[in-house]
Formats: structure tokens, C-alpha cells, sequence
């Protein structure tokens, strides 16, 4: 594993925010860090980073504690708010931190062209838009090639364009085996990048899959010239049946069903499983 929490606790004036957090991210994972305000999303990723001083517990990348240095070199921080010098260029923000860690020139610009920035790094960045920034932020989080990245709502005011452009990026970097975890309120932009979920409710951490295409119900859409509730009744199996559309039991295979239904010379029109969406799973497990 990459990232290791253990029994991570954070108070403010003896009132718990976090409690008893424990977690491990491996190599090459997106998690969606998911809970309303202030349930403690920020809180949790700057104790992580050593932003914040933890009350007990202990992180480790690679078995390197945070209060280590080093412990930098491999992880980054894509903060809520930018912290940029709007009188310098994208240039001289990576140039900085490339003399800090001792990069090669040739490092910084392996990293403008995988971000996407060369057309305007050489401007200042009062120049920039917002999603502009976003990207030269991300350029600075991964000069360093960090193992993993935690990134604080970094879809807040982009555009469309920009974030088609941010989530291709982070499938980018998610291939070349960096871990992301992202905090978003966004909730249709987390499933389009993770299955992996973690909800934060009363200073606690719930982790939570999302339901894959093997456990949950499908619907099968059938020639509409076939009486599908009377073919159904002699193949023992839970059923429900919408017109010419046939509602299986996650318990049973999918498989099961298409065999008994081409054995009944049934002509399948189309399949699609019936999953619960991320939003549904947030209204149930907030009770929204």
C-alpha cells in the first residue's frame, strides 16, 4: 500500500471532527471522498498532509511518517483555492519548485506538454481563466512525481470544456499508476471517474463500492410478441415483467436468464443493468 492511516483522530477545542479514521490507498486508485459541509472532507485530507496537527494516529507513505520531510516528495496537495503569485507566469511557479526539489529542466517540460499548457505557461497568471489555473496547479502538484495526489473540489467554477479536460487529465495520471482521491459535491462527476466511494458522517469514515454489473438486477428488453410473464412462470426464478421488459434478481446470474429465454426461442432486444447511481446511495446513507 501507498498511503497508510492508522486510528487518525482530530479534535477542535475537545470536540472530535475526526475519529478513529483508518485507511490504505495502493498504487493507481481514484477514491471519491463524498459528505456534505463540513463533515470534515478538508479536515481529513490537511491531516493527512500534516496541515492540520492530529490529535493521535499516525500516516505513512511507503513507511515514511508526515512529519517527515520526505514524506513530501510523495504526495501533493490540490487545494479549494489557488494559491498562485498573479504577477508570475506558469513558468516561474514550476522553475521554483523544480529548484526546490532539484528537477531537471527537461522534467519541467515533459510536464507542461502532459497537462496541456504550453500555449500560455509563459504568461503571467492574472492572465489566466480559472480552469487555466486549475491545470498549471495540477502541473505543480505532479512535478515532483508524486505517488499520490488529494485534490479539494477541483471541479469548483470550471466550465464544461475545462472539466472534460481536468477529468481526462486525471484519467491521465491515473494511468501512469498515481493515486487521486477527490473530494467533490459533484456527484455525477465522481461516478464517471470511480467506483470507489468513501462517505464521511459524524467524524467517521465509511467506505462504499459502487455496485458492480455482477450483483445488481437487470432488464431485459424482449420481442414484444411473446407473453413474457407466462414463459417466465415455468424457469423457477424471481422475476418482475414491465411490458416486454423483464426485471431479473440480483441474487441470480444474468446468465441463467438469457439461457431459459433463448431455450424459449425469445428474441433479446437489448440488456442494461439496473444499478443504484451515486446520488440514490448519498440520499440513503445521509438520509436526504
Amino acid at each position: 500500500m501507498v498511503l497508510h492511516v492508522h486510528q487518525l483522530e482530530k479534535k477542535y477545542k475537545n470536540k472530535s471532527v475526526l475519529e478513529n479514521i483508518n485507511f490504505s490507498i495502493g498504487g493507481g486508485e481514484i477514491i471519491g471522498l463524498v459528505g456534505p459541509n463540513g463533515a470534515g472532507k478538508s479536515t481529513l485530507m490537511r491531516s493527512v498532509l500534516g496541515l492540520e496537527e492530529i490529535n493521535g494516529g499516525s500516516v505513512q507513505i511507503n513507511n515514511i511518517s508526515h512529519n517527515s520531510p520526505e514524506f513530501f516528495k510523495y504526495i501533493s496537495f490540490l487545494p479549494s483555492d489557488n494559491y498562485l503569485y498573479m504577477q508570475l507566469t506558469g513558468y516561474d511557479h514550476l522553475s521554483f519548485i523544480a529548484n526546490v526539489y532539484k528537477i531537471p529542466p527537461n522534467d519541467i517540460e515533459d510536464i507542461i506538454d502532459l497537462v496541456g499548457i504550453r500555449s500560455y505557461v509563459n504568461q503571467p497568471v492574472k492572465s489566466y481563466s480559472y480552469g487555466m489555473r486549475q491545470h498549471l496547479f495540477i502541473a505543480v502538484s505532479i512535478l515532483t512525481k508524486p505517488l499520490i495526489i488529494l485534490m479539494d473540489e477541483p471541479f469548483n467554477g470550471l466550465d464544461p470544456t475545462s472539466t472534460i479536460e481536468l477529468k481526462q487529465l486525471i484519467r491521465t495520471l491515473h494511468g501512469q499508476g498515481i493515486s487521486i482521491v477527490i473530494s467533490t459535491h459533484n456527484l455525477d462527476i465522481l461516478e464517471d471517474l470511480t467506483d470507489t466511494i468513501w462517505f464521511i458522517k459524524e467524524g467517521k469514515l465509511h467506505t462504499n463500492q459502487l455496485e458492480s454489473k455482477v450483483d445488481v438486477p437487470y432488464e431485459i428488453k424482449c420481442d414484444p410478441n411473446h407473453d413474457l410473464a407466462q414463459i417466465m412462470q415455468g424457469s423457477e426464478l424471481p422475476f418482475q415483467v414491465n411490458e416486454n421488459r423483464l426485471i431479473t434478481d440480483a441474487v441470480y446470474s444474468i446468465e441463467i436468464y438469457l439461457q431459459w429465454l433463448l431455450k424459449q426461442n425469445i428474441q433479446i432486444q437489448s440488456v442494461n443493468p439496473l444499478k443504484r447511481n451515486l446520488e440514490e446511495l448519498y440520499r440513503e446513507f445521509y438520509d436526504v
